[in-house]
């Protein structure tokens, strides 16, 4: 047999690996080979310490919530960024670039921590979050100021080929914990991050609505070149695992803890010294309320003039033998709240709701009682209609997480996650499979369990925890494995390894699977040292975790849902009003807002029962499908989600979020007066119209909620999560909190159109006065075509494309509100034919222009052409 001669560039590929297996001598570990099933396609996946400071696992960068923090105890430094081979040779990226130390050495200066690798479909590159430095020395606590920060591998094709890795820090990212990157169909980095909210630091960090512990304040997208950043959803209590379906949706892990605030209630029955405040406002500045205890002849603040909350019903009632919620309904049962759900939004920041409205009627976990405790209507329970037959196996305080969709083609629409419980357990549990494609009803969804039930449970005999599935390209599901069934505290250490799930039986009914053989044997350890809270280092020999999976394959591109639909309906209501859509979307940009439009809110999904179904409008509407109590509806009233919480004696910085009315604010400060809230109801409430239909203009990209109200102001129907609407977005909601598939009275989604939505639109006319932009036009004549300007509204960039018929002087300028030049595109003789211009957005200094409405000027010498830019 010939022998091959070697190619110059399969000479480098070895020379390169053979110097790089040098170079980590010195860190944890050199290339490996592994005795490993053979896999289809490379894969990326992370090392991961475990918990070494700390002998619980909560904030733990593996765990379900507040997992961005940065202290040895959540992040411990010691981690990598692996590749392995098809061949089952791993190596350490991020130690071959030079990050990290190695085992033995001090996690100080130099130590890293790593997580949730992310291919581009190309397979070209790869995103991940990284953080650098550790304590320094005995008691160091500084090092927790540094953030997790987005990096990318820039020549992923040629690593996998054998080429030592290019990693770079990606430009213009906040200065905050920037988690979980995706690359966005666009090219754009969609993140979670704890980024204040409005770029309000006093407020920085945010509290969940939980343990009022540090949370994201939701998903961002970042344009790389230009830095801008823009706040997708504003989340109260975090969003985690960001994937990018192939249809375009954004889906995510969403936190839903809307209570009121438990510390306040521990506080007043003396249990902690939370010492809860509220801030008259959210300005830095803004002084402690300090209010009566009654107000109106009913209980308003606690003795520390604090006042309670009013959204949703009281958490608690009576507690150590004291009233801690005074202003309780006693015919409402109390309310705690806790689940994690899947949740969607476009690239853009519109259509946020769970994915295609989905909840705990289909998924199960959270129970609740009947709203009102004198009606009989009103069950405990999810109902008859859900597909899933797991729905009754799994616990509460838990959810699906690290969701990702199946890549084979055919398979779209398909995704697999983690249903795992809140605490202790590295957001792992089971497997499950389901399908929601858009326009799928989620009541028809079924779920396969590829686990067993039994992992569910306190201790599961044995059959340990999974967790981060993906299903690759030839159709093999690989996971991270923990052998360990109990809860985790030291004594019981998680540590996953990554397998290949096998079906436990042949029987083709048995969808129970077993993890096959571990991927990397008997796994990797290392010596972690650092600096603790002794006079010398702290030295640990533990077990890394392997850990956020992706596979390294040429995949196809997402495409982009398309942005600002108005449904056909409400759409109607505009034109017969004569409405300029356009220019109400770049008024509400302007005024960060957006509308909200219920057709009928006396109808309502036919699952849920929890809460009344048998509502009328005084004089109006009315949905009655059972005998038995009726309740009237007449106001709508809006809560936005302020961050005016805060905790004294425990001398927090930060806030917590608090269910307000909404009201003008800095962000959002004609609410007031372009809405027509009732000013003899409720605060923040608008009328109900006698079709059932509301409408109003909200704050944008800040969380909302919401509840209808009887004449007299008792609650009748709440919201049970909060929503993120998008600037300018006007979204449609058929009915009272949304209608899967049938009312209650067995009726399709009403296809009314919402008068109130005619009553909003004409007052905004009426009260704009005349001072409405409009598109001006002078005749240009014939000789010049001018096209739509195109994306209208835009944030990256928008094209100006006419034709010529002859050549001529053409001058192309953008001017702000005020009549400002801002930059000049063209001013020189063009030829026949066609031209486009670009605008990015930028000043003629190449500086970011802010967002809002642009006048484009197009100038021949026989007239002038004005077109209105919305930069978002």
């Amino acid at each position: 047999m010939s022998k091959k001669k070697t190619s110059k560039k399969a000479r480098l590929y070895q020379l390169i690996i053979v110097v790089t297996i040098i170079a980590l001598t010195s860190h944890a570990f050199s290339i490996r080979k592994i005795a490993a099933d053979p896999l289809s396609n490379p894969i990326l996946f992370t090392l991961v310490v475990p918990p070494i400071a700390s002998s619980g696992s909560f904030g733990h960068q593996l765990e379900t919530f507040g997992n961005h923090l940065t202290g040895m105890d959540a992040a411990p430094r010691g981690g990598d960024l692996c590749m392995m081979s098809t061949d089952g040779t791993i190596r350490f990226l991020t130690a071959e670039a030079g990050f990290g130390v190695g085992s033995g050495a001090i996690q100080g200066v130099d130590g890293i921590a790593v997580r949730q690798p992310s291919v581009h479909w190309n397979g070209s590159k790869a995103l991940f979050s990284m953080v650098i430095g550790g304590p320094t020395q005995a008691f160091d606590q500084s090092y927790r100021s540094n953030r997790w920060q987005i990096y990318e591998i820039t020549n992923l094709t040629e690593v996998v080929s054998g080429m030592a890795p290019i990693i770079q820090k990606i430009a213009n990212q906040p200065a905050y914990n920037n988690v979980s990157p995706i690359y966005g169909s666009d090219g754009q980095i969609i993140f979670t991050s704890d980024v204040p909210l409005f770029g309000m630091e006093h407020t920085y960090p945010q509290f969940d609505e939980y343990e009022s512990s540090q949370t994201n304040t939701g998903i961002f997208k970042l344009n790389p070149s230009t830095g801008k950043v823009v706040h997708l959803t504003h989340s109260p209590s975090g969003d985690f695992d960001i994937h990018l379906a192939k249809d375009g949706r954004v889906i995510s892990t969403r936190w839903e803890h809307l209570k009121r605030d438990q510390q306040a209630s521990n506080h007043r029955a003396g249990n902690t010294q939370w010492q809860p405040v509220n801030y008259e406002s959210e300005a830095p500045n803004a002084a402690i309320v300090n209010a009566s205890a009654i107000i109106d002849g009913k209980p308003y603040a606690d003795a520390d003039g604090t006042p309670y909350e009013i959204f949703p019903e009281a958490f608690v009632h009576i507690e150590n033998g004291i009233n801690v919620e005074p202003n309780r309904d006693t015919n409402e049962p109390l309310h705690d709240f806790n689940e994690f759900l899947p949740w969607e939004i476009t690239e853009n920041g519109e259509r946020h709701q769970t994915m295609n409205h989905v909840g705990r009627h289909e998924f199960g976990g959270v129970y609740q009682e009947g709203s009102k405790i004198d009606d009989p209507n009103l069950v405990f329970g999810l109902g008859n209609y859900s597909s899933n037959a797991y729905r009754e196996t799994v616990g509460s305080d838990a959810g699906i997480f690290q969701i990702k969709e199946d890549p084979r083609p055919g398979k779209e629409g398909t995704f697999y996650g983690t249903w795992s419980r809140e605490f202790k357990r590295f957001a792992s549990g089971r497997i499950f499979e389901f399908s929601l494609p858009i326009g799928a009803n989620p009541q028809d969804m079924e779920v396969v369990d590829w686990s067993s039930p039994d992992i569910d449970n306190v201790a599961n005999a044995g059959k340990g925890h999974f967790r981060n599935p993906i299903m690759t390209m030839d159709g093999v599901m690989l996971v991270s494995h923990a052998t360990e069934d109990a809860l985790f505290d030291q004594s019981h250490p998680y540590t996953f390894r990554i397998c290949k799930m096998v079906k436990n039986t042949a029987d083709a009914s048995d969808t129970e699977h077993i993890p096959g053989s571990y991927l990397t044997g008997a796994g990797l350890t290392k010596d972690i040292v650092y600096w603790g809270d002794s006079s010398d280092p702290i030295t640990v020999t533990v077990q890394l975790s392997e850990v956020g999976i992706a596979e390294i394959v040429t995949k196809d591109a997402p495409v982009a849902l398309p942005t600002y639909e108005v449904d056909p309906i409400e759409k109607s209501v505009l034109d017969e009003e004569a409405i300029d859509l356009e220019e109400l979307r770049a008024w509400m940009i302007e005024n960060n807002l957006a509308i909200i439009a219920i057709r009928n809110a006396t109808e309502r999904d036919q699952g849920e029962s929890q809460q009344p179904f048998n509502l009328r409008v005084p004089g109006g509407v009315e949905s009655i499908p059972s005998s038995g109590k009726v309740y009237d509806i007449s106001h709508f009233q809006i809560f936005q989600a302020d961050l005016i919480r805060g905790y004294g004696l425990r001398n927090y910085d930060g806030r917590r979020p608090i269910a307000t009315p909404i009201h003008d604010t800095d962000q959002s400060p004609v609410i007031e007066k372009f809405n027509l809230l009732d000013p003899q109801a409720p605060e923040g409430s608008v009328k109900i119209g006698l079709d059932g239909s509301i409408a109003a203009f909200v704050p944008a990209t800040r969380a909302l909620s919401w509840q209808t109200l009887a004449p007299d102001g008792e609650e009748v129907v709440r919201e049970r999560q909060w929503l993120t609407f998008s600037p300018g977005e006007i979204r449609t909601c058929e009915g009272c909190h949304g209608i899967n598939n049938k009312t209650h009275l067995g009726n399709d989604k009403p296809i009314n159109k919402p008068e109130a939505l005619r009553d909003l639109v004409k007052a905004w006319k009426s009260k704009m006065d005349g001072t409405t932009l409009g598109l001006l036009s002078s005749a240009l004549g014939n000789e010049i075509t001018i096209e739509k300007i195109f994306p209208n509204p835009f944030s990256n960039e928008t094209l100006i494309r006419f034709s010529l018929k002859e050549s001529q002087l053409i001058n192309v300028s953008i001017y702000n509100i005020q009549g400002k030049l801002v930059r000049e595109l063209s001013n020189d003789v063009l030829k026949h034919g066609e031209h486009t211009l670009i605008w990015k957005g930028e000043n003629d200094l190449g500086g970011r222009c802010t967002s809002g409405i642009y006048m484009c000027k197009l100038s021949t010498e026989n007239g002038v052409h004005t077109s209105k830019i919305v930069l978002k």
